[in-house]
């Protein structure tokens, strides 16, 4: 399997001095070239026309003609960016093979070069979904600036065959119609939960220090609990999570729906841990 074969799924075809030039062959060019380390359009056409590789092209991708600089700029301002960025999900889903049982997290990062292009009035931002166990980015979308994230998510988990993953986001996502996005498509979630859902993050920080308090809760129904030591970056970081699977109570209280204290993907049940964490420290 090749990323540069399941290019040729692109379309489009351009009528140019009696040749006919592939939107699809421009693409692979284009792939090639970055491969090859080029950096510019200038260096990636000057490299296909080269006597070493025009061979190359036309026996191993059957690229038997290549258009002059200037069209060949324009043919790549008429690629469709969304058919590409379906043809490239396709293909690392296809990787993947499989997400059912697997970790899928969903989070988005601001472009910073392009806060000071024309061509954005805000800087670019992407959300991407990264499968865990396998370190593969499976899809990717992008958003004109911060508050878009939250719609390009869920049109991401829409477009994507999620069934079976448990989706893990951050308290941007954590909203009740992302977590409907995710039971629709047949997922589990887990979200962070921080003050920007106050009432939420109030309810589940009472529950757990009542549950740390009262001596009954204590000895009849214990927190589950986990810890981690972090080095990195100068600093040493100290964590601590409270795990606690008692969720029904939520269902009543929240618009979040479907939270149950026992998981089965076969039956769509979604499973929403609450983490606390009630320690870091920072050592320089």
């Amino acid at each position: 399997m090749c990323i540069i074969t399941e290019m040729k799924k692109a379309s489009g075809v351009v009528q140019y001095q009696g040749y006919s030039y592939r939107l699809s062959s421009v693409i692979e060019i284009l792939i090639l070239g970055l491969m090859c380390k080029m950096t510019t359009l200038t260096d990636i056409h000057f490299w296909a026309n080269s006597k070493a590789v025009r061979p190359m092209l036309k026996e191993s991708f059957n690229i038997w003609s290549i258009p002059c600089y200037s069209h060949f700029t324009v043919m790549v301002g008429m690629i469709d960016a969304k058919e590409l960025n379906k043809i490239f999900m396709e293909f690392f889903a296809k990787l993947v093979e499989t997400v059912a049982g697997k970790t899928i997290a969903i989070d988005g990062k601001t472009i910073c070069s392009t806060a000071n292009m024309d061509c954005f009035q805000n800087p670019l931002h992407v959300a991407s979904a990264f499968v865990v166990e396998n370190g593969i980015t499976i899809g990717r979308l992008a958003a004109d600036a911060k508050s878009n994230e939250i719609p390009a998510v869920r049109e991401l988990i829409r477009l994507l065959n999620v069934e079976g993953a448990t989706i893990v986001m951050d308290a941007l996502n954590c909203q009740a119609a992302t977590a409907k996005e995710i039971l629709n498509a047949g997922a589990d979630y887990v979200l962070s939960v921080k003050e920007n859902q106050s009432n939420l993050y109030d309810d589940i920080a009472e529950m757990i220090d009542y549950k740390q308090s009262d001596l009954y809760e204590l000895k009849n129904s214990p927190l589950d609990t986990a810890s981690k030591i972090e080095k990195g970056h100068g600093r040493i970081s100290s964590w601590k999570a409270l795990v606690t699977h008692e969720v029904e109570w939520l269902n009543e209280r929240t618009k979040f729906t479907g939270m149950t204290p026992n998981c089965n993907h076969k039956q769509r049940n979604p499973l929403l841990h609450i983490l606390k964490n009630i320690n870091r420290q920072r050592v320089a």
